[in-house]
């Protein structure tokens, strides 16, 4: 009888461990997948302001489209919308694989023509 509750015990213990494993790495990858997005906000923020230096339209030329392969196993879509003349609207998502299962972070902003 002794035997089985340490065996069970043991078991549980490796279960336990193996969980706690597994959602480390996701929240890990989660955390970089945020980065991420919000790089490529930047991304177009940054356009956008080298525009206004440059002299050139302040939408002119924005990044948006997909990005395969980002440290290794993320993928990138930057979306641009534009509802009003001096308005983006900037939608970034990040998703990835990880266990057979999908992920994926989102992140949206407003950018204006403030100038």
């Amino acid at each position: 009888m002794a035997i089985f509750l340490i065996t069970v015990g043991i078991g549980g213990s490796f279960a336990l461990i193996n969980r706690i494993m597994d959602f480390s790495s996701v929240s890990s990858d989660r955390l970089q997948a945020a980065y991420l997005a919000q790089e490529g906000i930047e991304n177009v923020r940054n356009t956008r302001d080298s525009n206004w230096l440059a002299g050139n339209e302040w939408n002119l030329n924005l990044p948006s489209g997909t990005e395969t392969g980002l440290l290794g196993k993320f993928n990138r879509i930057t979306t641009i919308t534009t509802p009003e003349p001096d308005k983006i609207v900037v939608s970034v998502e990040v998703n990835w694989q990880e266990r057979g299962r999908d992920h994926r972070v989102v992140a949206q902003t407003e950018l204006y023509n403030w100038r």
